[in-house]
């Protein structure tokens, strides 16, 4: 139900839809009412209640005629969330006044849990008005408080911290009196109401704390899940660079004689290279893991390409060669002669001089090299007569 204040100088009612709710008409229907009643004398209320048990109740705060107020004093019922030694889950701040449209009555719906509540007056000079309300659990009632977890989701890098931002999903579940309402704090900070997956983009160590209350006032211990938030890497938008070389051995023309080895590189100085692949002759790409030897006969394209982690692809280059069949290998020795001249004498010895000419022919891999030898000498090369 709405709750309607009469705002006098600074001071109104405030109560969260989260925990109350209060009105000028008819009370809604609770478990139980809890009245407080202010007079004339602002150093105390009333009256006001000592005991309660978890669960929905009605607080009523009147400050008028009835209660015993003939001066037209005004004064406030509030509850204190600033200390973890009490209750802080029911956020109320009710300013009334006889002569207000109301006649100073007012009625809240709450839901109390197990614990105690502190109260005071939050008229400035009347500090005095406090009070404790020690609410104990229902009898036979839901005394379990919820179960929660949470997860932490988000790209990680290679260390597990998250890259960018980092989303916490908490979940709650109560199998009696049903979830009430989840919180959760983020870094110290006070604690909110969770209504979606909280996102965390600030960049360093985080600690995400959370707990739920239940229908009957039960709130779970407090959990917590810690990360860290790293700067996401600048977007990779350059392909890797690629190149190929051909080796084998080559004839005169430079073809390669027998097979020819291609081997591709790649390399990627930002996201790192993710594959690279090659086509052989216009066939289909297949995957580069070591360097291709082609053997077959002719003239040949090998094309080839790289991509990174990021997705980029380099444009095709290729590499052109030919490979020719293989001389059968050469077992056979040259062919020698040798033919003396000059001038010869009766018993055909040469008068003079001779001269003795050394031929030599290889029909498979051709001459390399003639030697001769004088009277036992060491070898020498043959170059002339």
């Amino acid at each position: 139900m709405a709750l309607v204040a009469v705002a006098l100088a600074a001071f109104s009612l405030a109560v969260p839809a989260a925990y109350a709710a209060a009105s000028r008409g008819s009370e809604k229907a609770a478990n139980q009412v809890l009245t407080w009643t202010a007079g004339d004398d602002y150093t105390k209320y009333a009256s006001a209640p000592k005991t309660a048990v978890a669960g929905p109740a009605t607080i009523v705060f009147e400050n008028s005629a009835a209660t015993g107020n003939t001066t037209g004093m005004p004064h406030t019922l509030t509850f204190d969330v600033s200390s973890s030694d009490y209750n802080n889950d029911v956020s109320l701040n009710i300013f009334a006044s006889p002569f207000d449209s109301n006649g100073g009555r007012y009625t809240a719906e709450v839901n109390l849990k197990p614990g105690v509540y502190r109260y005071f007056c939050a008229m400035p000079g009347h500090q005095s008005m406090t009070g404790e309300l020690v609410v104990t659990p229902a009898a036979g009632g839901d005394t379990t408080a919820p179960e929660t977890s949470a997860t932490v989701s988000g790209t990680k890098d290679a260390s597990g911290n998250y890259v960018g931002s980092a989303t916490v999903t908490v979940s709650a579940s109560d199998a009696e009196s049903g979830v009430a309402s989840v919180e959760y704090s983020l870094d110290g900070g006070a604690f909110a109401a969770y209504s979606k997956p909280v996102e965390v983009s600030q960049v360093g160590a985080h600690t995400l704390s959370y707990r739920a209350s239940d229908k009957a006032g039960n709130t779970s211990a407090v959990k917590s899940v810690q990360f860290t938030v790293v700067a996401a890497v600048p977007e990779d938008k350059t392909p890797p660079e690629t190149s190929a070389t051909v080796s084998g051995t080559k004839d005169a023309s430079g073809n390669y004689v027998g097979s020819a080895t291609v081997t591709v590189s790649a390399s990627d100085a930002e996201s790192g290279v993710a594959k690279v692949e090659y086509s052989l002759d216009g066939a289909a790409y297949a995957a580069y893991s070591a360097p291709v030897e082609v053997s077959q006969v002719g003239a040949h394209t090998l094309s080839y390409r790289a991509s990174d982690k990021a997705g980029n692809t380099s444009a095709v280059k290729s590499v052109e060669f030919t490979v020719v069949a293989a001389v059968p290998e050469d077992k056979t020795p040259p062919e020698t002669s040798a033919t003396v001249s000059g001038t010869k004498d009766a018993s055909g010895n040469y008068v003079g001089s001779a001269t003795v000419t050394v031929s030599a022919s290889d029909a498979e891999s051709g001459v390399a090299k003639v030697e001769y030898s004088l009277d036992g000498a060491a070898y020498a090369a043959y170059s002339a007569p």
